[in-house]
């Protein structure tokens, strides 16, 4: 099966791209693909546990967890998360890894496709 990395740069509700980015690795995951993520800037505002938004039945928090049961793999840029103030991800859902560009890189290599959202 192929692997799909994703490259999320956007936070949680400025647009949806987190919802594409999850229906993405879902269908990926659906047809037994490996999924990676990258968070990147505000990308890294989506893992964040304790979020909550007033119309939204599902955060992002939610379908992170359940793409993580699944077996995706989500690194969030450790520059980016301590620059934000969100302390090396203590408040990240629980399988979110704070790692570095070494890891986009790595992720690069091993993909087959990147999407960037």
């Amino acid at each position: 099966m192929a692997k799909l990395g994703i490259l999320l740069t956007l936070g949680p509700f400025q647009f949806e791209n987190w919802e594409t980015a999850a229906s993405i690795a879902e269908a990926a995951l659906d047809k037994g693909h490996e999924v990676q993520f990258f968070y990147y800037l505000d990308g890294v505002y989506n893992p964040i546990k304790y979020q909550t938004f007033p119309d939204l039945d599902v955060m992002p928090k939610d379908r992170i967890a359940r793409l993580l049961d699944r077996g995706a793999k989500i690194i969030a840029c450790g520059i980016c998360v301590n620059a934000r103030g969100l302390e090396k991800g203590k408040d990240y859902v629980e399988g979110v890894r704070v790692g570095g560009l070494p890891d986009f890189a790595e992720m690069l290599g091993e993909v087959d496709r990147l999407i960037a959202l």
